[in-house]
Order: structure tokens, then sequence, then C-alpha cells
């Protein structure tokens, strides 16, 4: 059979007028669960087998993983040339392309890529040197101060904008942020030093200030596909436009529904207005879908016919029939938690496996009483969240030898490295840093460094490592090696515990090493597109329960998923309802909830919950209460209702809970807040607790209906 009778056996009416579209710019609008990435895949190999040149077509998507599974399986369809199609991240394709024009932004093409702990090293350093950080208790940290700054980059708006929206709790440091913010970028010049913002921001400078290299660059690609288009920021938009607009062949594949990255700076507009940006756009939508059932499809489409503004289109399952959505209310976290977990062993009972079954919530911190119930019934999960792999201080100390070795100018990794030596500290460590001032030279002769002889007696190990490693041209295994070596018993006397576990880690680096040639372009992947070691992909590897937030859950299934804490005060949360746009990414975000189950569905709704500004009792959340199957489902209890299931709840004549028992609290103890996150009791005055909260600073809140939680 040849590819296109493939072709027409693989795919539907709309993807297969999708993937072999012969026309200008193409928007594919694919609902959830509706083959994009099969489509998608499909068009790659339909380009290379039409005879366009592998290499002139770019495929871009949110990861080098989803890039290189999409290029494997259009390989298997048309053959090796695939391989050779350009695919990888924005921020890879930045990299790439600016690494030869480096010296137009005043960087040499040799400079080093910060992840964001790297960043957040930086912009503490800086931090700490202004005398208002010990002035001010509630003066921002540096996870905060370096969020605050990319999302300005990102959201392409002005600082201060940034701050009043986003971030209103800090405004009085404005100005301070924003000297913060000059600081940490002269230093990045300064020391040949890119965060990602930096990437993106750098090629579209690139391209906008010399037309003749904008065309230059541009002209290496034919075509140009976009994955997952409803993800991207703004210049990314601006970005894919510059690279596209000379011969409009453009692809964009996303679905409006499932825009839910605000936070991160994605742009709801960018799918919505793609028909503006490249006019004579066709649009095809993909509406059959082959993941859940009928009744749970239905529920998805009735959630997003409320949306203001859209993408008509009705899903249609193709799977046929089945259970329909369970919408329970019950009295409060308490009872849900058991309820969730009676009904799991329900299901195991019937012969299903724990690893095919989800809990989904808006908040980490809604699932804390499930964990607790998990726990004492013995039941396996895996929550994700927390830290990544190449975030973790003994990956980020390793890769800092490797960094120094590659960029001298890194002072970041140096200091790191440094900070390993005992007797050197913090002080010391910038003052070596300072002495070795980015040469290579120095950096291999650290041994003659001016420091104090009991300093330099410890000094000398790392001075004769570095000799050894970072001169140019040194053998990349050797350097991997080398630096291993010298690190492997620092392990054992840092981290006694686990650094067996460490260790293993490390050598999962070597092992990524051994398909690679050269240090920098290794570090650059490493730092672009990590590997997730510690957080694997929860449908393959995990042998319990998922728990997940639904921002983590995107782009996943299961059989069986519940969905918990689906009321107002909680789904939507009150923070994220402030204006029109944020109720809708609200819904979005209840609406890919939904489409994560395949065949059973559960919502779960525990209306015994105080709203902690009205006091009020709360209700279905906004996006569930008015559906049809709300109704049918009777989510509309009286309260006699609630009374009956156990919530201990008091009423007036309006039905208005008069009071909640409060949980009592400590000064010391540490504890969560909904809205404020964790923080440590300051004082405790009869029902109102003063508290200071790691990232708002001290507030009083009422122990009656603050819902606060232990930690």
């Amino acid at each position: 059979m040849n590819f296109m009778a493939k072709l027409g056996a693989s795919l539907n009416s709309s993807q297969l007028a999708a993937a072999t579209y012969e026309g200008g710019p193409l928007l594919i609008v694919a609902g959830a669960g509706s083959g994009k990435t099969r489509t998608l895949v499909h068009r790659v190999a339909y380009l290379v087998d039409r005879g366009v040149p592998p290499s002139a077509i770019l495929l871009l998507t949110f990861t080098r993983k989803a890039a290189q599974e999409m290029l494997g399986r259009a390989t298997a369809l048309v053959g090796a040339r695939a391989t050779q199609v350009s695919g990888g991240t924005f921020h890879a394709l930045a990299n790439l392309l600016i690494r030869p024009e480096a010296h137009r932004l005043g960087y040499p093409a040799g400079f080093a890529i910060m992840d964001q702990d790297d960043a957040e090293s930086l912009i503490s350093r800086i931090r700490n040197d202004l005398p208002e950080v010990k002035r001010y208790k509630r003066f921002p940290q540096k996870g905060a101060i370096l969020s605050i700054l990319s999302q300005a980059v990102n959201k392409d708006r002005p600082l201060l904008e940034t701050i009043t929206d986003s971030f209103p709790h800090f405004l009085e440091f404005a100005p301070f942020i924003d000297q913060i913010g000059q600081t940490y970028r002269a230093h990045k010049l300064e020391n040949a030093l890119m965060d990602f913002d930096d990437l993106l921001v750098g090629l579209e400078t690139i391209l906008r200030q010399d037309e003749e290299v904008r065309r230059r660059l541009a002209a290496r690609y034919d075509y140009i596909l976009v994955d997952e288009y409803q993800d991207t920021n703004p210049i990314q938009a601006r970005l894919t436009a510059l690279l596209g607009r000379d011969h409009l062949r453009v692809t964009a594949v996303g679905d409006d529904a499932q825009s839910i990255y605000a936070f991160r700076g994605a742009s709801f507009r960018n799918i919505m207005d793609f028909p503006k940006i490249f006019p004579g756009s066709r649009i095809i939508k993909l509406e059959e879908n082959y993941r859940s059932q009928e009744p749970i499809v239905s529920l998805a489409n009735q959630i997003m016919a409320q949306a203001r503004e859209k993408y008509d289109k009705k899903l249609v399952a193709i799977r046929g029939t089945g259970e329909p959505p369970q919408l329970t209310p019950v009295a409060d976290q308490s009872d849900e938690a058991g309820w969730v977990a009676d009904r799991l062993e329900r299901l195991m009972a019937e012969g299903l496996e724990l690893k095919n079954m989800a809990v989904l919530f808006r908040a980490s911190a809604h699932s804390f009483e499930l964990e607790a119930e998990l726990v004492r019934r013995r039941l396996p999960y895996t929550k994700y969240g927390g830290r990544k792999f190449f975030e973790l201080a003994h990956i980020k100390d390793f890769l800092a030898f490797l960094r120094v070795c590659v960029n001298p100018a890194d002072g970041l990794s140096l200091r790191r490295v440094l900070a390993l030596t005992p007797g050197i500290g913090a002080r010391g460590a910038e003052a070596l840093a300072e002495w070795v001032g980015g040469r290579r030279e120095q950096l291999t002769s650290l041994a003659s460094a001016p420091v104090r002889p009991q300093a330099l007696k410890n000094l000398v190990p790392l001075a004769a490592l570095l000799a050894d490693i970072a001169p140019e041209g040194t053998d990349m295994a050797h350097r991997l090696k080398g630096a291993f070596d010298f690190y492997q018993p620092r392990l054992r006397d840092i981290y006694p515990d686990d650094w067996p576990d460490r260790q293993n880690d490390l050598k999962e680096i070597l092992r990524l090493s051994e398909t690679q040639g050269n240090l920098r372009a290794f570090l650059d992947d490493l730092t672009l597109d990590p590997p997730n070691q510690k957080q694997t992909d929860p449908e393959k590897n995990n042998p319990g329960l998922t728990l997940s937030t639904v921002h983590s859950a995107k782009g996943l299934e299961w059989p069986v998923v519940f969905i918990i804490s689906a009321v107002e005060g909680r789904f939507p949360p009150p923070y994220a309802v402030r204006s029109a746009a944020e109720v809708e990414e609200e819904r979005r975000l209840m609406y890919v909830a939904v489409t994560r189950a395949r065949d059973r569905l559960f919502i779960l709704m525990p209306l015994g919950i105080i709203d902690y500004n009205t006091s009020q009792l709360g209700g279905p959340s906004r996006f569930l209460a008015g559906l049809p199957a709300a109704a049918e489902a009777g989510l509309r209890p009286r309260p006699n209702e609630l009374l009956n299931s156990g919530a201990n709840l008091e009423y007036n004549q309006r039905n208005r809970p008069l009071s909640l028992p409060a949980r009592p609290v400590a000064v010391g103890q540490r504890v969560s807040h909904p809205v404020y996150g964790a923080g440590r009791v300051q004082t405790v005055d009869g029902p109102e607790v003063t508290i200071d909260f790691d990232h708002f600073g001290l507030k009083k809140v009422r122990l009656q209906y603050a819902k606060l939680t232990s930690l």
C-alpha cells in the first residue's frame, strides 16, 4: 500500500483534508481526543512524501520529546527522510538561530544558558545586595521576582502593569523590582549568560532589526508547523509570523478550548487571531472524539457551549455510549476523601488497577485530606508537582563543573563550584570569581589564587581538577569523568542519607552524554528540554493512583477520572475570577479536566466548604451548576440534605451557616491557606489568627472561615 492509500485508510475526512492541504496558512482547530497528533504526524509525512526537502520543514513543539516522537512516527510512515525534518522547541530554535548572530545582541557565540534555578540564584544575589531587603520584611523572594520579570517579558507588558495586575501585593516594591531587573540584565550580558526569555526576545530582536538577516534565516524553512498553538505566548506567535510571512505556508494546530496557561504567558488571543495575522487562512475543525464515551463528551460540549468566545465546534463521540458522569454532592473535604477512597476500593474489587485511575484538582492543596485517607488505607499514589530532576541541588552542582569548562565567564556556576570547597564560603567564592574574571587561563591556574594558606590548601583539589578538565579542547568524556570522580566523595558528605540515589542520578547524566560529542550542545539540550527523571510519565511508570493538578494532567488520559472540590471558591478559586478573561480560562480548565476521562467520570462537590470572603455555603462550580447534567444529579441540595450527610453545620432562616467547627492551631505551627499558600502562625487571638505567609507576609484570618490545613 503506497503512502496516499495509507493516508486514506488512517484518517477521517477532516484529518485527511488537514494533512494534505496544499494552500497557504492553515489553522487546525482540534477538539480534545480528536487525533491532533496523528493529523500533524501525517501532515509532516505527506510533505516529505510530496518531495519537500525535509530540512526545510520546521516542526515546533513544546518539548523535544514530543518532536522526537512525532518525527519517529512520520519516519515509520515514509522512511528515514523524515528524520531530517527540523523539529524541536521554540527555545531550541532560538538557540540555533541566535548563536551565529549573537554579536548583534552584544553576546559571544559561546554564551551559556541559565535554567530557572540559575536565574533565581542570580536574582537572590542581586536582591540581597539591596538595603531595602533588610528594611522590609515582606520584600518579595527571588522566585517571585523572577516570576514578575519573566511574566512581563512573556506577556509583553510593562513591568508596572504586570505587577499591578498579577502581583498587586508587591506594588510598593515596584521600583526596587525594576532596579533588580536592570542589574539582572546587565549581569547576564557581562557574564555571557542568557535565560530562556532572552532566547526568544533575542531572536525576535535579530529578526526585526535587520530585514536581510530575517529573510536569510526565514528562507531555511519552506513549511512551518506549530503544535499546541493555543499555548504560545505573544513572542512565539510573532516569531512564527516573522519566519513564515514570506511564504505563508504556516500550519498551526491547537484547541482554543484547552488554552489554560495564561499564568505562564500563553495567550488565548494567538489562536483566535491566527486568521487576522495570516489573512486567507483555511480553518479545518477536528470534532470526532476518539477518547471518551458519549456522556462524557456531551458534558464537555455543555461546558464549552457557555464560553463567550470560541471556535464553534461540537465534539462527536466515536466510541459510543457509556455510563453518565456522576456529579456527587458531599458534606465537606473529609467526606469527599472518604467517598473517593471507597469508590477506588470498589473499582479495584471489580478488577480495575489503580494505575488506570486519576484524581484531578484545581490546586495542589485540595488533595491534602485525600492523601491522608489514601495513606491510612495503604493505597499507593503518586502526586505530580515539586522540583524537577535538573533543578535538584546535586544535579546543579555536578553540571556547574561542566558549565565552567564551557564558559569560564559563567560566574554563577563558578561560585557554586567554589562554594563546595570547605573554608571558602560565599565571600571567598565571590572574591575568587572576580579574580578569575572569566579568563580561562586564570580558571586553570586556580592554585595560584591569592587566598589564605588554609583556604588554598582546601582549594588545591579543585584547582587540580580545573587544570585538568577546563583547558579548551579537552575531550568531553574526560571532562565528565573528571567531574564525576571529583564530586562523588563530596556527594556522600553532603547527602549522607540518600547519596546512592543521588549518585545514580549523576550516572544517568553520564548515560545521556554517551550519544553526544559536544559538551556545549549537550548542556544546551539539558537546559532547554531536560529529561524528567524524578517526575516520570504518570500513564506509563506510576504503579499506583495518579494525583495531579489539572494543569499537569493536560495531554494525558485515564479510563477513570475523579475531579474533586468542584465548588465555587475552589474551582474556580476567588483569585482567578477577577476578570471575564480569567473566568473563561477557568471554564476551559474544567473542560480539560472532564476530557481526561475515557470511560468513567466522577465529580465531587463538597458543599460544606465555607467561602472565606462571603462566609456562605459553597455551591457547585459555576461551570457545572447550570448544566442539564447538574440538574439531573440534583445539585441544589436542601439544608437538611447536608445535615443528614454528616456536615456539622447550623443554619439560619436564609440557609447561611452560623458556625463551622474550626480546627485549633498553635503559635509556630506551619499551615496552608487556599489563597495565600504556606505560612507560620504568629499569634492566636480567639477566633482571629495572624499568619506570616511565605509569599504574602502577615495576614489576619478568621479560623471559622480560613480553611487552614496543617502542614
